[in-house]
């Protein structure tokens, strides 16, 4: 920590992180991108690499960023404020991310167990004048998104008709009628974003903006009202008399752009006379219900456009690859491998966006880690099953891919047991740091999520 400090003290005082960043003569704004895989640890990477690139056909984008770290991220517990659990949810890492501050799974930046609000990067950014925006494959109420502007006692406080209704596995000090309008709160994420005036707001949730308020307004017409320009194709001309973007792509979380064939997932390996009986490996394929979706990378484009528009301003953005997480919960791992590559290609975007426009820093990291892993093939296990006169074959789920040059990769999952594990869960693991826009000798080689707050907030002087 007070190496961290001592970092950040030493890049105020030499004019290389601040309000503007000093390029010979001239200040050019200071920008924070802020690219967040969700649940994209080292072995989520690891298998999109293997399959897209094959095993020596160089990196990822989001491995080509000069500067590499790694950090640690920390939960607490909710009945218990001053002790640590080991497994983050979105809701809780996001937070940190956002607010410097820990607090417990399931939060929406406020603290655990006494339910303070914790600010916010964006919202201090935006007190600052800066312009700010949030992207997401997601809806834009899901839990990483709204851990930058709201703040809930739970994360499924999304929209107004959910402030009244009970969440069985929450406690009593995380239910959403505690932040409930009629009692005083700010009220449902949906309408918190509305209110904050986030100048770019680019996702799915819908059907969370088309409920009514507790006075009965719709929260279209009252984004509508609040200068939100409602679009819901990315190709729409920006209208010149609308200050703020509300892009809604879909209902809910956009849908997945690859699928397996004949939407194949992993499964359970069966045993016959014995020995394991694997299922034939498959390809992973456009989904074709994510055409006329727009992609990550385009959206990514549209809001950078959008907020680059005043060269007088910085801005702060953070964009989310959301189903890497959704489909490693369902152990689908083309799902998991197509939305990986999404990010990667916006990322790209955010790359080439700052080569043009210098003080811009670009951070690609995790949330938390998943479940999935490459795993041995077949043949290595029926090798053993031979050689030790017993089956030998992984635990929880298992599927085989055809990967693109050519070869097989076997994915496992076991954080949940077969028949009936309902999903995969969440693992303990630090999370993966790759930076741009900053002296790598000045980014420790271990960090926590914590840190990262740091590192924007100096990055664009805020208080």
């Amino acid at each position: 920590m007070l190496k961290v400090c001592r970092i950040l003290a030493t890049l105020l005082i030499s004019g290389l992180l601040g309000t503007g960043v000093v390029f010979g003569d001239t200040v050019k704004p200071a920008n924070v991108i802020l690219f967040i895989g969700d649940g994209m640890d080292e072995h989520q990477i690891t298998m999109a690499r293997n399959y897209l690139l094959g095993p020596d056909e160089g990196l990822l984008a989001m491995e080509q960023l000069p500067v590499r770290s790694s950090a640690r991220v920390q939960t607490l517990l909710e009945n218990r404020p001053d002790r640590f659990t080991f497994i983050a949810d979105s809701a809780n890492s996001a937070s940190t991310l956002a607010t410097g501050q820990l607090t417990s799974t399931g939060r929406i930046a406020t603290s655990a167990g006494t339910d303070f609000d914790q600010p916010t990067l964006l919202q201090a950014a935006r007190k600052s004048g800066f312009l700010t925006g949030l992207v997401t494959t997601a809806s834009l109420t899901d839990a990483t998104p709204a851990a930058f502007v709201a703040h809930t006692a739970h994360r499924n406080c999304q929209g107004p008709e959910d402030m009244n209704r009970p969440i069985s596995y929450a406690p009593p000090s995380q239910q959403c009628t505690i932040d409930s309008k009629q009692q005083g709160g700010p009220g449902s994420i949906a309408e918190q974003l509305i209110d904050a005036r986030v100048d770019v707001l680019l996702g799915g949730g819908k059907k969370y903006f088309a409920q009514k308020n507790h006075v009965g307004v719709q929260l279209l017409d009252q984004a509508r009202s609040q200068g939100y320009q409602l679009i819901d194709h990315i190709g729409q001309r920006d209208a010149s008399d609308q200050p703020r973007l509300l892009g809604l792509f879909s209902p809910g979380h956009l849908p997945v752009e690859w699928i397996g064939s004949g939407n194949r997932r992993a499964e359970a390996v069966e045993l016959a006379s014995g020995k394991p009986v694997f299922a034939a490996p498959f390809d992973c394929l456009k989904n074709p219900q994510h055409n006329g979706t727009p992609t990550l990378a385009q959206m990514t484009k549209k809001a950078l456009a959008r907020l680059s528009r005043d060269p007088s301003r910085g801005f702060f953005l953070m964009v989310e690859g959301a189903s890497i997480d959704k489909q490693a919960h369902r152990r689908n791992p083309c799902g998991q491998i197509g939305e990986l590559n999404a990010l990667d290609s916006a990322v790209t975007v955010g790359r080439e966006f700052a080569k043009q426009h210098p003080g811009t820093l670009v951070i690609v990291t995790a949330d938390h880690g998943q479940a999935g892993q490459v795993v041995p093939l077949p043949d290595d296990y029926r090798a053993m099953t031979e050689s030790l006169k017993s089956p030998q074959y992984p635990p929880g789920y298992y599927a085989v891919l055809k990967t693109r040059h050519g070869g097989l990769m076997a994915v496992g999952y076991a954080t949940n047991a077969p028949p009936h594990g309902g999903w995969e869960q969440h693992t303990g693991v630090d999370v993966p740091v790759f930076l741009e826009g900053i002296d790598g000798r000045e980014v420790p080689a271990s960090m926590s999520q914590r840190d990262i707050f740091r590192l924007m907030r100096a990055h664009l002087q805020l208080p």
